[in-house]
This record gives structure tokens, C-alpha cells and sequence, in this order.
């Protein structure tokens, strides 16, 4: 998770946690990140029961990994959980962020609609 002591500080200037909020996301993080490799992959989200039959996830994944290699990592877990707070980041931000969610969006029903004409 990087310097364990400068990252909550950082994050807590970028996102609106507070550094006790970062520990406690931590925390939950490195829970997640079964193959304690500093990222959670697919699979470790699918792990939890509740989103096995979540059909989401993979775009909430998608929204999350700003870097595009298939894991989130603590930073990128942050900062998408910050798009959903009420407090959350900037108007400017979240508007980038609900764009994302309705291209990906859109891209679902285009690949239905591509589908159902096959």
C-alpha cells in the first residue's frame, strides 16, 4: 500500500476521508487483497459473496482502475470510493466520473442490441 504513513496524509488532501477514514479503508483494503500483492484483482471482489451474482462489479472495477491493468490498487480504491461519498470530490470530478459510468453504461447496450440482432 506504499509509505503507510504518507499515504492517508496524501489522500486525505486529494479525496474527502480523514486520515482515521483512510486507516479504517485501509484496513478493509488489505482484507480484500488476499494475495497480499497490493492490489485486488477481479477474482478477490468476486470472493465476497455478496458480489458473486453482481453483474456491476466488473464496471465498478472498470470505473475504479484509472491505470487500466485490471487490478485496483489502494490509491485508485480511494479515489472511486470518494465519487460516492456525500461529501465526495469536486463537481467537476464527479460529473467526470458519472460520464465514465454512462459511456460504459452505454457500451453495455450497444454489445445487448449487437447481440440480439446475431
Amino acid at each position: 500500500m506504499g509509505n503507510e504513513q504518507t499515504l492517508p496524509q496524501n489522500l486525505a488532501l486529494t479525496t474527502q476521508f480523514s486520515e482515521e477514514e483512510l486507516r479504517r479503508l485501509g484496513k478493509r483494503f488489505k482484507k480484500l487483497d488476499i494475495d497480499k500483492n497490493g492490489t485486488i484483482s477481479i477474482e478477490e471482489f468476486m470472493s465476497l459473496p455478496e458480489l458473486q451474482q453482481n453483474p456491476l462489479v466488473r464496471r465498478v472495477i472498470d470505473l475504479f482502475d484509472t491505470d487500466r491493468n485490471g487490478e485496483i490498487d489502494f490509491k485508485e480504491f480511494v479515489q472511486g470510493l470518494s465519487q460516492f461519498t456525500v461529501k465526495g470530490a469536486d463537481k467537476e470530478s464527479k460529473l467526470r466520473f458519472a460520464l465514465k459510468c454512462m459511456i460504459l453504461i452505454r457500451m453495455d447496450i450497444s454489445a445487448m442490441v449487437n447481440y440480439s440482432r446475431c
